[in-house]
């Protein structure tokens, strides 16, 4: 019989101390991830538990090697399972927007769908490639806001000390 899987949300401190740094044996283990390298073919990464050993494939490490780097940021790290085929309530869910939004966006054919009798049903894929698009044309809008105000010399800061400040302010809480 399968399992369940539901989604869990790993905290830095759930490896560490209290202050979100990882450390000792979980920080070697993330630092070694982080930094590995496929180089070699024939040396494929192996998971071992047990007398059990399971050869990784490359999409795999790569997930691994993500995951351990976001820790060893001090970051936490979300994995919740999707279906391959979202309701409209699941999608909209995903893009942090309303249902009704989602349906009428739909309607206006800014993302793919599939009807099946009444209900309309959308794959994953269109879903995070619609994401995907809006990212894009966000961080486009927001490069021609910079570019605009540092034409008219109202942007003369360093971007180097914002995000230090931000970093010192996301890292203060």
């Amino acid at each position: 019989m399968a399992e369940t899987v539901e989604g869990k949300t790993y905290l830095p401190n759930d490896f560490g101390d209290r202050s979100g740094d990882i450390e000792g044996e979980s920080a070697r283990i993330c630092e070694r991830l982080a930094a590995h390298a496929l180089s070699q073919e024939d040396r494929r990464p192996r998971l071992v538990t047990g007398d059990d050993s399971i050869e990784l494939s490359a999409g795999m490490v790569d997930v691994l090697r993500r995951v351990a780097e976001a820790m060893r940021q001090g970051m936490a790290v979300s994995v919740v399972p999707r279906h391959t085929v979202l309701s409209t309530q699941q999608a909209a869910d995903m893009l942090g927007i309303s249902r009704p939004t989602l349906v009428r966006m739909l309607e206006e054919g800014e993302i793919p769908f599939v009807r099946r009798r009444r209900h309309r049903r959308l794959y994953l894929s269109d879903v995070v490639e619609y994401r995907k698009r809006r990212r894009r044309v966000a961080d486009e809008a927001l490069s021609d806001i910079v570019a605009d105000a540092q034409m008219f010399g109202e942007y003369d800061a360093d971007p180097e000390e914002y995000r230090e400040i931000l970093r010192a302010v996301r890292h203060d809480g």
